[in-house]
């Protein structure tokens, strides 16, 4: 079940109680009752941080993504799908980024593969 269904049926249980017994005051419990639910969630310096680490370095997002599909809180796996949706947009985004620089420059993949190691280490003696 998820929070709004539990929340429902405590309350609907709270009305039955209050109607059982009268000198119950309902609404501090259905105060109670929401507060307590809010209790087990991500904090909220765990959400930037890894919305931060997904979108500045995007494989690493998704470690933060896998932490939080096994997590208990309530919101974690809401909390990963974004993780995987912001590192998934970065990782285009970085993607596109590079062809535009490697295309600017006029040099493609099969160029800079076939660069020796050994020719770069003789122009910088």
């Amino acid at each position: 079940m998820d929070r709004e269904q539990q929340l429902a049926k405590q309350f609907q249980e709270y009305q039955n109680l209050a109607k059982a017994k009268k000198d119950v005051d309902v609404a501090s419990l259905m105060i109670n009752a929401i507060k307590s639910q809010n209790k087990n969630l991500v904090s909220s310096k765990q959400k930037k941080w890894a919305y931060l680490v997904s979108l500045a370095l995007p494989p690493f997002g998704l470690l933060f993504a896998l932490k939080f599909y096994l997590g208990e809180e309530d919101d974690a796996r809401y909390v990963g799908n974004i993780c995987v949706f912001i590192t998934v947009i970065s990782i285009i985004y970085f993607w596109i980024l590079a062809k535009m620089i490697f295309s600017g420059a006029g040099v493609d993949i099969q160029q800079i593969q076939q660069i020796n190691p050994k020719d770069i280490e003789q122009l910088l003696r």
